[in-house]
C-alpha cells in the first residue's frame, strides 16, 4: 500500500529509513520528482532499474558542492563553472572516481558520473543523514515521458512510498552539461540557462 509523506523535517527520518532498508522513494526535486535509491545498495539499485525497465548510467544527488570533489575529478576551470551553476537545475558530467559510497551499476559503464546538487533542505538533510549519496532519475518507465503529478505517480507506480512538496511540478528537467570535455558542451537544455 502506497504512503504518503510531506517532504518536511518530521518525514526525513522516515525517508532515512526507507533508503537504508533498500527501498526506492519518490522525492521532489528543484526540477521534476524523482526516484531514489541509496547509491551504494547494488540490488536496490537492480530493483530501480527493473522498474524503469532499463539500465542506463544513473546520476547520483549529493548534499553540497563541496562533495563532488570526492566523486569525480574537478580541474580549477570546472570547478568555478560548476560551483556558479550549483546548487541548481543542471546535472553536470565528469570524469569519475573510485568511491565506495557509490556502487559500479551507477555508472553502467560509462567513465562518467552524473553529479547533482539542489538547494532543497529535506533532500540535502536526507542524503547527510543517509551517509551515501541517493540516485536521482525522473519517476517513468523507459521510453514514456516524466510523471510530473503525484495522482499519475501513485496510478502507475502504486507501490512506493511519495515524499511531497505539491500536487503537480511542472519542468522541462534538469540542464545536462558534459565538463569531461576539453570545452564543456550541453547535452540537453532543461530548466538551468546555459
Amino acid at each position: 500500500m502506497i504512503k504518503m509523506f510531506s517532504a518536511t523535517s518530521k518525514n526525513i527520518k522516515t525517508a532515512v529509513n526507507q533508503l537504508k532498508s533498500g527501498n526506492i522513494i519518490v522525492y521532489p526535486t528543484d526540477t521534476l520528482y524523482g526516484f531514489g535509491v541509496d547509491a551504494s545498495n547494488e540490488s536496490a539499485i537492480i530493483n530501480l532499474n527493473r522498474l524503469k525497465e532499463r539500465v542506463q548510467p544513473l546520476s547520483i544527488l549529493l548534499s553540497n558542492v563541496n562533495e563532488i570533489d570526492k566523486y569525480a575529478d574537478l580541474d580549477d576551470c570546472s570547478r568555478t563553472k560548476i560551483f556558479n551553476l550549483l546548487p541548481g537545475p543542471y546535472t553536470v558530467l565528469l570524469k569519475s572516481k573510485n568511491n565506495p559510497k557509490i556502487s559500479k551499476l551507477v555508472q553502467a559503464g560509462s567513465h562518467l558520473i552524473g553529479i547533482r546538487v539542489i538547494n532543497l533542505d529535506f533532500c540535502n538533510e536526507v542524503i547527510q543523514r543517509l551517509g551515501n549519496p541517493i540516485i536521482t532519475t525522473s519517476v517513468n518507465r523507459h521510453k514514456m515521458p516524466s510523471l510530473s503529478s503525484i495522482k499519475e505517480i501513485k496510478k502507475e507506480f502504486p507501490d512506493i512510498d511519495i515524499f511531497y512538496t505539491q500536487d503537480s511540478i511542472k519542468s522541462s528537467g534538469s540542464t545536462i552539461i558534459d565538463f569531461s570535455l576539453k570545452k564543456e558542451k550541453v547535452i540537453r537544455l532543461g530548466e538551468g540557462d546555459y
